[in-house]
């Protein structure tokens, strides 16, 4: 397939997409099997590659009953994503202006270190997240939510934990969707990691040691804005908030009780009804205390939508409880989970 190298990466083209166009382009009708054999990629990368040049605008889908694609006017199509680009700077400039206006209100000094830094990119968010938790002594708070600059998998954070660094995380139900997110959370709270769940958060945010926070300044994928706090008043408002929802959020697993304390008789009068409880019952209450949806926690314990329900079903009733929130947070509240 002809490549005459990356050319569109500046208006949001990867190198593989832009390499799956021009096939396009020089093929008017072309099929998805006919770009595998020619790519030698596997067909859902070029399906995933070719919905993405579609909501680009540079190719369009021809219906028949062998879907084919051709690309539309190059022109056109580039054109309209230069003028998009434009707009994205232009509004990134409004908001270094409204950052700006922000830093002067509260009156920082740079050398004093308060201040805003504007980060440009997916790539820098990251760097950036990264930095600051190498840079950690403290204290680590996080809201935890998608869209994600990297991937769910923190190597970094197992390693902080056994240094010494505290992180607390409120999680939004979204975060575990996925394979093996409530695993890795399990095996971090394994680690020292305080986890907490809220059904929704506000926007995701990393806070260090209180003096540092990095977010993104838009939720909608790709993150291509984020902004960098020091030092300022800001950073004390995150801080603010965190504690505030921290205090809303379900513990997603109990505390230990301390070893020479006495069980309350409440506590003794429920060990007999929940002893024989199986751990495939603890992780379902587990899944419910983080509030996924059916399907998902369907998929985690691998069983059928079916079977979930009617287990579902009787913990609820065992539980009181009329919704699954609910169920979570009883479940929580006996450290049954």
């Amino acid at each position: 397939m002809h490549d005459d190298g990356p050319a569109l990466e500046a208006v949001g083209i990867s190198a593989f997409d832009e390499r799956i166009y021009r096939g396009v382009l020089a093929s008017p009708g072309i099929t998805v099997q006919e770009l595998v054999m020619r790519s030698g990629e596997s067909s859902g990368r070029i399906q995933s590659s070719l919905s993405r040049l579609r909501a680009k605008g540079l190719v369009s889908r021809l219906w028949g009953r062998s879907p084919r694609w051709t690309a539309t006017n190059p022109g056109t199509a580039i054109r309209s994503l230069v003028r998009g680009l434009q707009s994205d700077l232009d509004r990134l400039t409004d908001t270094a202006d409204q950052l700006e206006a922000a830093f002067r209100t509260v009156g920082q000094d740079p050398e004093e270190g308060g201040q805003f830094e504007v980060l440009a990119g997916p790539e820098e968010q990251a760097r950036w997240y990264v930095r600051l938790q190498q840079e950690a002594k403290e204290e680590v708070l996080t809201f935890d939510r998608p869209p994600y600059v990297l991937d769910y998998h923190n190597p970094l954070q197992t390693g902080l934990l056994h240094k010494g660094v505290r992180y607390r995380t409120i999680y939004v139900p979204e975060a575990f969707e996925h394979a093996g997110a409530l695993d890795e959370v399990g095996s971090l709270v394994k680690a020292g990691e305080e986890a907490r769940v809220l059904p929704e958060l506000p926007f995701k945010v990393a806070i260090v040691d209180r003096w540092r926070a990095v977010m993104p300044l838009q939720m909608e994928p790709p993150l291509t804005r984020g902004v960098l706090i020091k030092g300022s008043t800001m950073v004390v408002a995150l801080v603010e908030l965190f504690e505030r929802l921290w205090q809303e959020a379900l513990p997603m697993y109990p505390q230990p009780a301390p070893r020479d304390g006495a069980p309350q008789a409440s506590d003794r009068a429920e060990e007999p009804q929940w002893a024989e409880l199986d751990p495939d019952d603890r992780r379902l209450l587990t899944l419910l205390s983080a509030g996924l949806k059916d399907d998902a926690i369907a998929r985690q314990l691998g069983t059928s939508p079916r079977s979930l329900r009617r287990r579902l079903r009787h913990l609820l009733d065992e539980l009181n409880a009329e919704t699954r929130f609910q169920a979570g947070a009883q479940a929580s509240r006996r450290g049954l989970v």
